[in-house]
């Protein structure tokens, strides 16, 4: 069944209609059997007993299928707003609830956006609430001073804050997310920052290296997430589930494919082509359209593994017989620029029939891979080249860009206003998970038939005019790249280990960080981690403030002979405790970031004076140390050989750090480590050392060594 046909035999009015059917035909077979109970009916389109039947039948069948899938949709709706069963999850509510929910939900397969509308929409904190954890998060970070003048700012809050929790409050009334608009607008499109090193991520591929031939790797990792892609649209494909109870918003997966970010002056936007059939391929500069589809016995066909590899070919052998110093070899850097500064030249560009036209061939792509000419010899070097390629190879704009280099290793760089980490990673590891060689090419069965198919298209461009704009844009991208520090380091041991100690892996994970990050500066950081909040309508994320009073004294003791191991694992494990009480909160829609974040756009929607909390040091500082741990392992077919070896991004302080860290297996967690090297103070590798010095010490220290 194709998926057009699969949409409709899924659509409300089409399911109504059959089961009213099937109403009609058991009316008709009752009606001969009672015909005297019939005839007496009102005659609607027959004054014969059987079509009385049938209409009656039609009726009550459209009537009941309508009913019960209102009752499901409501019964859903109220069971879904329940949150106690995060606080206690053993409890004999959270229980009842549980068998509701497996009931009500019924056993599946369920389609990717099946729970859609009944997902429960992001709630409004309470504002002394707000306030008061706001202390809590600050308290470590200030000065005495700065901390008592940032608890009066938020007494004040709590004061002219009123008008703007109103305003939240019917903001949450009128739409399905009082947040996510202004989200992506003030965090993403209105940013003016170049996008690779300070929005972007990447991901990278798996431990192993199943294929060494760059063509057929790469011709299988495109042929693998088409067939993601094909999944998405016909919604075939399975639902995210909190602890595999609880629907997850799927809203995201709309913009996986053919989505592009597009510069404007003042606020980028953000466009999706659904129907697009061709990926754009870049090699040594050069830009070719290529169809991934075909027309064959009258329907549209995906191109197998070998007839992709076949088009690369093509493509490699077209751009390496010409000149690689032309202008236009440079052309992706320009993406990398100053959004307004990019904007204003695209302007000019497209003022050209030429370049409009390709221009709109990379936009409404599929994707965009690029088929490198230089290998990484190692995690490190991979992850940069992946997040940031030469500057002339990734098209920053691009929702992905798929990176092959010729030793066979691969990565994606991903735009991120879109969609978070979370979405990416299970399209990313659904493509490592099903590739398939042998000897480390495109399987021979996969090359038994070929189909006559129309070559690649080159890209041509109009450039006359714009060579100080290129060259300026390739100089900004080359002097960010030799700025980057970038290393992979992996630990001694993983979250098996972690987790027989009762203790969450992540909490504990982020204490190393915090320790690390200590031995080295002497300070405590604002720090950033980041929360999925997609069990509510459109979510994305929440703040987690992994730093607290407790966290500060534990670090503090660790290197002090003065203080017990005992004092010290006991210290550890309230701010282990700490953290995971706030991870809770956070997901729930509880945490303090985006609340504020809220108040701050309101005053502004309203034309109110900012509150006197929003200049204080406490909401200004930036996080010197931002963190995120992508999730892995979305479905059975997940392999510790194929999983992703992990992403990373770039700092959000110019004199901070990023740190993203994948727990890999039971026994690895692989931590992305970004700084600047124009910051004498920050090291990537020295950061790496001494995560790992950490974790050493924290594992002596739970085992009393």
């Amino acid at each position: 069944m194709s998926a057009v046909s699969k949409s409709v035999m899924d659509s409300p009015l089409v399911s109504t209609v059959m089961i009213g059917a099937a109403g009609a035909a058991t009316g008709i077979v009752v009606a001969r059997s009672f015909p005297g109970t019939f005839a007496t009916l009102p005659p609607l389109w027959s004054i014969s007993p059987p079509g009385n039947g049938a209409v009656c039948g039609f009726v009550v069948g459209c009537v009941g299928w309508n009913l019960r899938t209102w009752c499901r949709f409501l019964s859903l709706k109220v069971l879904l707003g329940y949150r106690g069963w995060m606080y206690s999850p053993r409890s004999r509510i959270t229980k009842v609830w549980l068998y509701l929910i497996d009931k009500v939900m019924g056993k599946g397969p369920y389609s990717l956006f099946e729970f859609q509308s009944v997902i429960p929409s992001l709630p409004v904190p309470d504002l002394e609430t707000t306030c008061t954890k706001y202390l809590d998060v600050a308290r470590p970070l200030l000065s005495p001073e700065e901390y008592d003048r940032t608890e009066e700012a938020l007494r004040l809050l709590q004061k002219e804050g009123k008008p703007l929790q109103k305003y939240l409050i019917r903001r949450s009334w009128r739409k399905k997310s009082w947040l996510i608009e202004w989200w992506i607008d003030n965090i993403y499109l209105k940013r003016r920052e170049p996008l690779p090193e300070n929005s972007n991520y990447y991901f990278l591929d798996g431990l192993e290296l199943p294929a060494s031939c760059q063509l057929s790797r790469a011709a299988t990792i495109i042929y693998n997430m088409l067939k993601f892609r094909e999944l998405v649209s016909s919604e075939k494909l399975q639902g995210v589930f909190f602890q595999n109870r609880v629907p997850m918003c799927m809203d995201g997966y709309r913009y996986l494919f053919g989505t592009c970010r597009i510069p404007c002056v003042e606020k980028d936007c953000l466009v999706t082509h659904h129907h697009t059939k061709h990926i754009v391929v870049i090699r040594k500069g050069c830009y070719f359209s290529m169809d991934v589809y075909t027309h064959d016995d009258g329907s549209l066909q995906q191109l197998s593994p070998a007839e992709i590899k076949e088009q690369f070919r093509i493509i490699c052998e077209t751009a390496d017989a010409e000149d690689s110093d032309g202008l236009a070899n440079s052309l992706a850097s320009i993406t990398s620029q100053h959004r307004t500064v990019w904007a204003k030249q695209r302007q000019v560009m497209v003022e050209s029939e030429v370049n409009a036209e390709s221009l709109e061939v990379i936009e409404t792509a599929i994707v965009v891979i690029s088929l490198d000419t230089v290998s990484p010899q190692d995690l490190s070097e991979q992850a940069k080249l992946v997040m940031m390629g030469d500057g002339t190879n990734r098209w920053y704009d691009k929702s992905m860009t798929i990176v092959v280099f010729p030793n066979g290793k691969a990565g994606a760089t991903v735009e991120h206003s879109f969609m978070d980490a979370t979405i990416f990673s299970r399209a990313w590891e659904y493509v490592l998970s099903h590739e398939q060689y042998r000897n480390g090419e495109v399987p021979p069965e996969q090359c038994a038939w070929w189909r006559k198919l129309a070559p690649p298209k080159q890209l041509q461009w109009n450039l006359n005019g714009f060579a100080p704009a290129l060259e300026g844009a390739k100089t900004h991208i080359q002097k960010t790249i030799q700025d980057i520090d970038l290393v992979v380091v992996g630990s001694d041991y993983g979250k098996g280990w972690i987790k027989q100690q009762r203790v969450s892996p992540d909490s504990f994970l982020q204490m190393a960080l915090q320790l690390a990050y200590y031995r080295l500066h002497e300070e405590t950081p604002k720090t950033y981690e980041s929360a999925t909040t997609r069990m509510f309508a459109l979510g994305r994320t929440e703040t987690i403030r992994s730093v607290s009073d407790h966290s500060v004294k534990w670090v503090k003791s660790m290197d002090r002979d003065d203080v017990s191991p005992e004092e010290k694992v006991s210290l550890l494990k309230k701010a282990i405790q700490y953290q995971t009480d706030y991870k809770v909160a956070a997901v729930n829609g509880r945490g303090v970031d985006r609340h504020l974040l809220g108040l701050y756009l309101a005053a502004q929607d309203l034309g109110h004076p900012l509150p006197q909390f929003f200049n204080t040091k406490a909401w200004t500082m930036t996080d010197k140390l931002s963190t995120s741990q992508a999730p892995a392992k979305f479905t059975r077919e997940w392999k510790l050989q194929t999983c992703t070896v992990g992403y990373g991004f770039g700092p959000s302080h110019m004199e901070g750090y990023s740190v993203s860290y994948m727990v890999i297996g039971e026994d690895l967690v692989n931590f992305h480590i970004c700084t600047r090297k124009h910051c004498t103070a920050t090291k990537s590798e020295k950061m790496g050392a001494a995560i790992k010095q950490a974790m050493t010490d924290m594992k002596a220290l739970m085992e009393g060594k």
